[in-house]
């Protein structure tokens, strides 16, 4: 996260003592997770087949209405517009300490993490506040436009690389407390979309080389909201369904949707362990490699743990994926099994997220309400009443932040291990080939668990001697 403000992310300097041993918690967690695979499959053992991705929903007439007005999209684009001006103008021309620059809040806190758990909340924000969207809708409206070349069939690696260079601008480059950098790469990258939006066209580019649409795309699939359109493309009727289940709907398939969903948990995963002692041996056994390379080696090899780590992900979910397509006996394409379960892997992401940044936002975003008196920092009283405004701690004790991250942590492998199961049911047709299949599965659902509460335990709690 942003070195400045790393002290006060995840235990705010104070460190918890555990009424148990850290192991207890963690063979605890582990326990509830293998509770509920047994629960999954005593209530959903006979859904097989094409009745395992069937969930019940509800319709919503208010939401259709207000859905589809224009003001949903118009006040979106407001938004989404005016948070990208506020970035480049503060970052530009605002303080250079982040902790007094409204440009590190939004882009770090509300953007990176905030608007990941909304979206995963109550539905795909994104698609209503998106700048570049915003932008060229109102171009097109005033100049036709049309594109000038057809995209080639590049998948969705564009969005995956993209993805990957910011995860590196936040977590290896040690550069992302500089207001006016972050102002200066949200120019660039502006350019370059909207470029490519206005050569290849508009969803063309956002579906396949945007990394946030994409992204963003995948965590509103776990949102209650779902919104069916008819043939022209207009909403006919706005849904509520439960959370996660979206994620079993039919999407698009290959190596490429597989690699963006694990780098979505490895660079989550990555942010934690860089505060754990295993990180700290790891950089020491490479710096006869790192430190000749001056400044520079700092990067050096926190971007090579980040890459280790996003390569072990993959490979020790395609190894399980081979255990699980081998016990489930049956002849399937592997590349869309493989990416059909790799979308249940996306409530681990989410509540990863959301444990881990949980001080993050409840905390650290108070912040920015101070500033709004003076974002530039030139002595300015534009809001007086928030000028003494003190973030609230109420939340953040180091033990309800470790109690809330347990809490969250179990929580989306419960979910996640349910999927699986549908998702299993509907590939191999059988309860019995469902059922072998997710033996791996649950073994993996418990290494994620007890990992993911290991790297958090480490910056806020102790165990009591």
């Amino acid at each position: 996260m942003i070195p400045a403000l790393g002290i006060h992310l995840h235990g705010f300097g104070a460190r918890y003592d555990l009424p148990i041993s850290l192991a207890l918690y963690l063979y605890a967690a582990a326990g509830v997770v293998v509770i509920s695979f047994v629960l999954v499959v005593l209530f959903t053992g006979d859904q097989v087949g094409a009745k395992a991705l069937q969930y019940p929903r509800r319709a919503v007439p208010i939401l259709t209405s207000i859905a589809r007005t224009p003001w949903p999209r118009i006040v979106g684009g407001v938004s989404g517009i005016a948070g990208l001006l506020a970035v480049v103008i503060t970052g530009l021309f605002g303080s250079s300490n982040p902790l007094y620059n409204p440009a590190e809040y939004l882009v770090w806190i509300y953007f990176w993490a905030g608007l990941f758990i909304v979206s995963g909340l109550v539905g795909n924000l994104w698609y209503l506040v998106n700048p570049w969207t915003a932008i060229y809708d109102g171009v097109n409206r005033l100049v036709h436009l049309a594109p000038v070349w057809k995209l080639p069939n590049v998948g969705v690696w564009p969005a995956a690389a993209a993805y990957l260079s910011f995860a590196c601008l936040e977590l290896t480059t040690g550069m992302a407390n500089r207001p006016w950098l972050v102002a200066v790469l949200a120019i660039i990258y502006s350019a370059v979309t909207l470029t490519g939006m206005f050569l290849f066209g508009r969803d063309e580019w956002l579906e396949h080389c945007e990394a946030f649409t994409v992204l963003f795309g995948i965590v509103g699939r776990f949102s209650p909201v779902e919104a069916e359109r008819d043939e022209s493309g207009r909403i006919s009727m706005v849904y509520l369904r439960p959370w996660g289940v979206g994620l079993l709907k039919p999407s698009p398939t290959g190596w490429d949707r597989v690699v963006f969903v694990i780098l979505m948990l490895s660079t989550l995963a990555f942010d934690g362990i860089l505060a754990t002692p295993s990180w700290q041996d790891f950089t020491v056994a490479l710096e006869p490699i790192w430190l000749p390379m001056g400044a520079f080696g700092f990067f050096f090899v926190k971007t090579l743990g980040l890459l280790l780590l996003s390569i072990a992900f993959l490979l020790v979910f395609i190894t399980f994926m081979e255990l699980v397509v081998w016990l489930g006996r049956r002849n399937v394409d592997l590349k869309a099994t493989v990416s059909a379960f790799a979308l249940t892997l996306v409530p681990i992401a989410l509540v990863y997220n959301a444990a881990h940044n949980y001080s993050y936002v409840v905390v650290q975003s108070q912040g920015l309400i101070p500033l709004l008196n003076d974002p530039l920092q030139k002595g300015w009283h534009l809001w007086p009443a928030v000028a003494g405004f003190t973030p609230s701690f109420a939340l953040a004790q180091a033990s309800t932040v470790w109690y809330a991250q347990v809490v969250l942590i179990v929580l989306g492998h419960v979910i996640a291990v349910y999927l699986a199961h549908l998702r299993a049911g509907e590939r191999f047709r059988t309860a019995q080939r469902a059922l072998l299949s997710q033996y791996p599965m649950l073994i993996l659902m418990v290494m994620y668990t007890m990992t993911s509460l290991w790297i958090l335990a480490q910056p806020i709690t102790r165990e009591t001697g």
